[in-house]
Order: C-alpha cells, then sequence, then structure tokens
C-alpha cells in the first residue's frame, strides 16, 4: 500500500501539529472516517428531514422504530467491529496475514446473525405496545422496521470488512464507498417516500427500503474491493518492506500465499472474547437511550416529532466524532504493538485538541444561534405548523449545545482503552452508568413530574458522567499493558 496511506508514517518533524501523533498525523487518518460517519448522519438527517415533511407521524415512527432497529444490531456490529483493533495491532506488528485472517473470522461470525434479525423483524411490535404507544403509531413503526431489517445483516457484514480497511489506515477506500452508499439512500428516500417520477409513495416504508438498498449495495462494493486488496497485497509481497519491523520478502509472501479463508477456531474465540463486550457495551448505551426515547414517545408526537429533529441536528455534530474515535482507536492499537506507547498517547492528545475544537464549534452554533440551525426544517412544510414546533425545538439545541463538548472527549477516550483492549471495563462502565443515571432520572421524574427537558437533562447527565468515568479509567494508565492479539505470533 501507498506510503501516504500507512498510519504509522507520521510527519518526523519533533514538535507541532505537524510532528508524528500530532494533530496533522492524526487528522490524515480520521478526515475520511469523519466524513464517512458524517455522511451517515446525513442520511439519518435526510431520512427524518423528509419523513418530517411527509408528515409527523412518519418522522416520530422513524424515530423510534431507527432507535430499536440500532439496539437489535448494535450487538453484532460491535463485537464484528471489532476486527479494526485486532487488524491494527497485527498490522503494527507486521501481520497483515492475521489481520486478514481475522476478518475472515468476522465474516463467519456475520453468517450466523441472519435469524436474529428475522426473529426481531417478527416480534419489533410487541415491543412498541408494551411501552404504551399509540396503535397508528405502532403500525407506522413496524412497517419502517421491517422495510429496513434486510439491510441489518449486510451492515454486520460490512463491519468486519470495515474494520480491515480502518485498522490498516486506508480510510480513503472506506470514504468512497460511504459517498456511493449515501448517495443511493438520499436519491432512493427522495424517489420512494413521496413517490417520485412513477416510482410508489410508500412514506415511512420507503425511506427504510431506500436504506437497505444503499447498506447492501455497499456491502458488494466492499466485497470486490477486498478481493482486489488480496490479490494486490500477494503481488507486493516480493517487494522489500520498509515501513514496520523488520522482515524479508521471502518470509511475508510465504505467509500471504499460505493463508486461506477457513474458519479459525482459536482466532475466533479471541474475537469473541474481546469484541462481545464491545457489541454489548454498545447495545447497554443503545437501550439506555431507546428507554428514554420511549418515555419520550409517551409525552406526546409533538414533542416527540421536535426530540426527533433535534437528534437529526444533534447527529451532525456527534456521528463524525465517532470516525475521530475509531482513528484513536486504531493508531492506539498500532502503536502499542510496535512498541510506541509516548506515541499512542500523543495521539490520543491530539484526537482530545481535535474533538474539543470540534465540539466547540457546534456549542456555538447550537447555543447562540438556534434558529440558524432551525432553518432546514422551515423547508417544504407549513409556516404554521413549523411555528407551532419552533418553541419546543430551541431549548432542544441549547441542551445539545451544553454537552456536545463532553461528548467529544468521552467518545476519544474510550476509544483509546478499547483500541488496547480494555473492553471490559467500557462494558460495565456503560452499565453502571447507564443504570443508574436513566433509572434516577425515572425515580425523580415521578416525583418532580418530569417533562420533555427533564428527559434531555438526563441525556446530558448521562454524557458528561461517561466523559468523567473514561477519562479517569485512561488516566489509570492500565491500557497501556493490553493487547489483544498473541502475544508471541510465531510464523
Amino acid at each position: 500500500m501507498g506510503k501516504s496511506e500507512h498510519s504509522n508514517v507520521g510527519i518526523q518533524s519533533s514538535s507541532g501539529w505537524r510532528a508524528e501523533g500530532g494533530p496533522y498525523d492524526v487528522l490524515k487518518l480520521a478526515w475520511p472516517l469523519m466524513l464517512s460517519t458524517g455522511l451517515f448522519s446525513l442520511t439519518l438527517f435526510v431520512d427524518r428531514t423528509l419523513l418530517y415533511w411527509f408528515n409527523d407521524d412518519a418522522a416520530s415512527a422513524a424515530m423510534t422504530a431507527g432507535t430499536a432497529f440500532w439496539v437489535v444490531i448494535c450487538v453484532p456490529t460491535g463485537m464484528i467491529g471489532y476486527t479494526s483493533t485486532f487488524v491494527s495491532q497485527y498490522f503494527g506488528a507486521n501481520r497483515l496475514d492475521r489481520a486478514m485472517q481475522v476478518v475472515i473470522q468476522g465474516l463467519w461470525l456475520s453468517l450466523a446473525t441472519g435469524p436474529f434479525f428475522l426473529l426481531a423483524a417478527i416480534f419489533i411490535g410487541d415491543l412498541f405496545r408494551y411501552f404504551e404507544h399509540p396503535p397508528e403509531l405502532v403500525e407506522i413503526e413496524v412497517e419502517y422496521f421491517r422495510w429496513i431489517a434486510p439491510g441489518a445483516w449486510a451492515m454486520v457484514f460490512s463491519s468486519a470488512m470495515t474494520g480491515l480497511f480502518a485498522g490498516i489506515g486506508r480510510t480513503r477506500t472506506l470514504l468512497l464507498c460511504d459517498i456511493a452508499s449515501t448517495l443511493i439512500n438520499v436519491v432512493g428516500d427522495a424517489l420512494l417516500i413521496f413517490g417520485l417520477f412513477g416510482f410508489p409513495r410508500m412514506g415511512v416504508a420507503g425511506a427504510a427500503l431506500a436504506s437497505s438498498v444503499a447498506i447492501i449495495a455497499k456491502v458488494l462494493l466492499l466485497a470486490w474491493i477486498v478481493v482486489r486488496f488480496w490479490k494486490e497485497q500477494q503481488s507486493l509481497a516480493r517487494i522489500p518492506i520498509v515501513n514496520g519491523p523488520i522482515e524479508s520478502s521471502s518470509m511475508k509472501e510465504a505467509r500471504l500465499n499460505r493463508f486461506t479463508p477457513q474458519f479459525d477456531a482459536a482466532l475466533m474465540s479471541r474475537l469473541i472474547k474481546f469484541g462481545w463486550p464491545a457489541g454489548i457495551q454498545m447495545l447497554a448505551e443503545s437501550v439506555s437511550f431507546s428507554i428514554i426515547m420511549l418515555f419520550v414517545g409517551n409525552l406526546g408526537s409533538l414533542k416527540m416529532a421536535a426530540t426527533t429533529l433535534a437528534l437529526g441536528v444533534n447527529l451532525i455534530a456527534f456521528v463524525p466524532i465517532n470516525g475521530l474515535g475509531m482513528a484513536v482507536s486504531v493508531l492506539v492499537g498500532q502503536h502499542l504493538t510496535a512498541g510506541k506507547i509516548p506515541l499512542a498517547k500523543k495521539c490520543v492528545r491530539s484526537g482530545l485538541w481535535i474533538g474539543a475544537f470540534y465540539g466547540s464549534i457546534f456549542a456555538v452554533l447550537y447555543g447562540i444561534f438556534p434558529d440558524f440551525s432551525m432553518l432546514i426544517y422551515s423547508y417544504g412544510t407549513e409556516a404554521e405548523r413549523f411555528q407551532e414546533m419552533t418553541p419546543i425545538l430551541r431549548p432542544l439545541l441549547w441542551f445539545i449545545a451544553g454537552y456536545c463538548i463532553f461528548d467529544a472527549l468521552q467518545i476519544v477516550y474510550m476509544s483509546a482503552i478499547k483500541g488496547a483492549g480494555d473492553t471490559r471495563f467500557v462494558l460495565i462502565a456503560s452499565i453502571l452508568i447507564g443504570v443508574s443515571v436513566v433509572g434516577t432520572g425515572k425515580w425523580l421524574g415521578e416525583i418532580f413530574n418530569g417533562d420533555l427537558y427533564w428527559w434531555w437533562g438526563v441525556i446530558a447527565a448521562w454524557v458528561i458522567t461517561m466523559a468523567i468515568v473514561f477519562s479517569s479509567r485512561y488516566y489509570q494508565g492500565k491500557w497501556e499493558t493490553m493487547r489483544v492479539i498473541e502475544p508471541d505470533l510465531g510464523e
């Protein structure tokens, strides 16, 4: 692969923002991932905005059903997506053959998830009815979920292949795939929600179907690129290695040619051992958030629609930071196995500066100029309807402004320790924080008759608590001695 895409190769000046491990070096890896995740947030934003233009019930259903969809897929995608940490550490140890083998284990594991998504699609309506959603809203929520369910399996497969390219630093490859997927989704939304150019007018089902088609298309494109990538590596194996640990070309060539896409029980066990806490941790966060959204759903369709629009705006600030977190996680993994702990710490500091700067932009935008942030929603809808929504929506943006910097910091800290392999702590902390904050919020909310803004205060408290806990764990330093790959890789 080209030198420009090898994330261990930084600008070798000793200090400054362009130094190895500095903000420039981190951004070089992070910006495609931030744009990729930003495109995902753009897709959700377009989905919910167009559905809001369609009607309030459609927007509310997409929010609650979309949240439930994420709860269903987060465990397998979190567990299998942890291949990126394995790949980064194998790559730092100059063992691309093992990196590819762990991706194959992720694909095998993905095959087993199909029946789970089918069962979820069958029984999802019971969940919405349990939280006493109005019957007419439940019908739309179930319709959305069942049309987007075919994309769930594809998303799990994509997480394994995404882990390969993220872990080796080929983040621009992922960006190109996400651009293609986003275009398919956005165009499909417009055609299928409103029935343009002779397409059926499907409303909420059209938004879900467009998402499924886009995800499946991304998987097919990634699979094609993975095959080409491996053939490229086999052809390059004869070229002497100039980066990473010293190794003869013949040794590397032998390893690459020896590789076969077979089931590896030992490696699969290792992937599950470190990956399942990552998946369950994502579930714990998603369940906590989903519970809050389900309680908000009981406050009425107008308040739920306002929450949906606010979270659509929040996605623009929040989701790209996940790309920065992924970059920090990859760099920590690579530098740890290369024996460069100070450089790993420097990458984390750079990630914190980038995250704080990025979060500050949105804190100012949402806190001082909330009406400007809401302008997009004023198009395509009646003025009276938007004016009714505005006084409810504006304070929600102030909540986002208050916690968005903490959100960026907690993602960077959590990603750093996960990149080393500290997934069990992240899991336990996420569960305890979720249970304590949401449980306390529910208990006090009943005493003080908590309304919409009460629950948004609970969200802010949740984010700030995670920032405090994960930063404390990082500075304890235990992550510095952790690894997820085998202590002795052998030949």
